[in-house]
């Protein structure tokens, strides 16, 4: 090689090195990422390692603790994030021997994974050992993802599959149903919202159509456990529903209901319907809309019935429910369209019902 021609290669050389880690980057940039969390229902198998025992054992303890999430995406890859665990809720705080959990996640460790975007992500347990208590929440399941084909202003979920490992003893339990709850904050963005963080609302600043959406699948799952106007702490609204909007004072609020194991659909054996109200079971429906959002009930009413078969697909389609919640489930669902399409039984059971 002559001197020339060894300069041009040294020169052609240097002029490529520059330009190969901006190469990597981009094609890291478009490499495949897995599904988000909640872009899917199918159900994801983890592997959750944390001090179970002592959660369990010790509820005054409210505090985070550590714990690291094992799971393969849906691209194959195998992931393993620390994250912190905590107990929550309220009611099943008491009457579960495994309470609720709360998970948070570092955004920066979880980039680029399935769990990307999330901080904080509530968790549906087993509650209890039998399969009643799975039945039970396998149902509430159902209730967010019936509300999900009503209107998107409403929480999504995604079933887990957990091996719970104790990081004290190392002892592993058999595989458990769970759900994740997406955050609202979530919810807002996705519908070009903010969340509300308001001590009370009136029912003049709800949206008119939300307002009824939400209280016909309320009445549909047979819930009274709610409120959309204020909580149980007087500086926090509000009682099993979220608050989202862009403008409290002059624009709508977006009321967004969770929590459904106080419902007859799910038919806890601890559930009971609130003293002040008249009925004696879970089971019984009882509409709480407001009269003022009247007129927006055919059009809310109609959208149930587009709806029925999938809602009943829903139901049929759900393996993880016994041959006995099936039927119950099915037959509850009956007695509401059964309302819903005549005439006569919407006027007297819907409209005749709202609250002034």
């Amino acid at each position: 090689m002559t001197l020339k021609s060894a300069g041009l290669y040294t020169l052609f050389t240097l002029l490529l090195l520059p330009s190969t880690p901006a190469i990597c980057a981009e094609d890291e940039e478009n490499s495949p990422k897995p599904a988000k969390l909640f872009s899917t229902s199918e159900t994801l198998t983890v592997t959750m390692t944390g001090p179970w025992k002592y959660i369990e054992r010790h509820a005054k303890d409210q505090k985070a603790k550590p714990a690291k999430i094992e799971f393969t995406d849906d691209l194959g890859n195998s992931n393993t994030l620390d994250l912190t665990v905590e107990r929550r809720g309220i009611t099943r705080q008491v009457v579960c021997r495994y309470p609720p959990i709360k998970l948070r996640f570092n955004k920066e460790t979880a980039k680029g994974t399935t769990f990307r975007g999330q901080k904080s992500i509530k968790m549906v347990t087993h509650c209890d050992k039998g399969t009643k208590f799975v039945q039970y929440y396998v149902l509430e399941m159902l209730a967010y993802q019936m509300y999900n084909l009503i209107t998107d202003f409403s929480f999504r979920v995604r079933p887990l599959t957990i091996t719970y490992v104790d990081s004290e003893s190392g002892d592993a339990q058999d595989p458990k149903f769970a759900f994740l709850i997406e955050d609202d904050s979530d919810v807002a963005k996705r519908n070009g919202q903010e969340k509300l963080e308001l001590a009370k609302t009136r029912s003049t600043k709800l949206d008119p159509q939300m307002a009824s959406y939400l209280s016909l699948f309320q009445y549909m799952i047979g819930n009274l456990d709610f409120t959309p106007l204020r909580g149980p702490e007087l500086d926090k609204c509000c009682h099993n529903a979220k608050l989202i909007g862009q403008d409290p004072e002059n624009g709508p609020i977006y009321p967004v209901p969770y929590d459904f194991d106080a419902s007859g659909l799910v038919n806890t054996h601890y559930a009971a319907p609130p003293a002040n109200l008249p009925v004696s079971t879970v089971t019984q429906r009882l509409f709480r809309g407001f009269c003022r959002h009247n007129d927006t009930l055919p059009e809310s009413r109609q959208r149930f019935l587009d709806n029925e078969q999938a809602i009943y697909s829903l139901i049929n389609n759900e393996t993880r429910l016994s041959s006995g919640s099936l039927k119950k489930a099915l037959k509850f669902m009956d007695k509401f369209f059964v309302t819903m399409k005549s005439d006569k039984d919407f006027d007297k059971k819907i409209i005749g019902k709202c609250r002034k």
